[in-house]
């Protein structure tokens, strides 16, 4: 399979539900912006509470309040709350019940371990990861760091997306998630990574990423 038709093997169904993990500089952000980026679900909403220089490279619109964001007109979004916000459980809340009543949206939590709650993240996440399909939300959940979000958030997707981690930890709870091995995951260079897809079997494919193919 060439470059191309790797990109394409690799997108979400329209409402499907992603999980995104490695490392800063993996490659990971890249792969995100081309799954949000989908013709099949022209609404998507970025959660971007680390304020991340490469979510505000992508050409979306960007917001800093909630209010402004209920208000947005336009079809691809990010909503980058203030710091003192970022991890604030009520903000987080208020996020996640609008994406849940929004419907028919493609959210991307670009790092989970900015989720409050511990063992109980809000509500409304939980919500859209568990019912979401139902009422045409497509989710993908991002993070370096597995070992500290709780399963349920990751755990739930159809499409798992692994790119290289540092911490043993993390490789450990990734091969609790989808098979794929501590020694396995040893192996993966930058923009290279491990794609796993429940429906299509219990077969994880290492997949080597043209980023040229995409955002040259």
């Amino acid at each position: 399979m060439d470059s191309f038709g790797i990109w394409q093997f690799v997108r979400l169904g329209r409402n499907d539900r992603g999980t995104l993990i490695g490392k800063t500089g993996s490659g990971k952000t890249t792969l995100a912006r081309f799954l949000l980026e989908d013709y099949h679900k022209p609404y998507s909403v970025t959660w971007n509470p680390k304020n991340s220089d490469a979510v505000n490279s992508w050409y979306h619109k960007q917001y800093y309040t909630l209010d402004e964001l209920f208000e947005a007109k336009e079809q691809r979004l990010i909503y980058t709350p203030h710091y003192s916000k970022a991890e604030d459980e009520a903000d987080q809340e208020k996020f996640f019940y609008w994406i849940y009543e929004r419907k028919y949206t493609r959210v991307y939590v670009d790092e989970a371990t900015s989720v409050v709650g511990g063992t109980s993240p809000p509500r409304f996440l939980t919500a859209i990861v568990n019912r979401g399909r139902e009422r045409g939300i497509s989710s993908l959940i991002a993070t370096q760091r597995p070992k500290r979000v709780p399963l349920n958030i990751l755990s739930e997707a159809e499409h798992f997306y692994i790119f290289k981690l540092l911490l043993l930890d993390d490789r450990k709870r990734v091969e609790e998630i989808c098979g794929i091995t501590v020694e396995q995951q040893a192996q993966l260079n930058d923009y290279e990574f491990f794609y796993f897809n429940i429906s299509r079997g219990l077969f994880p494919h290492k997949l080597k990423l043209d980023l040229r193919q995409v955002y040259g």
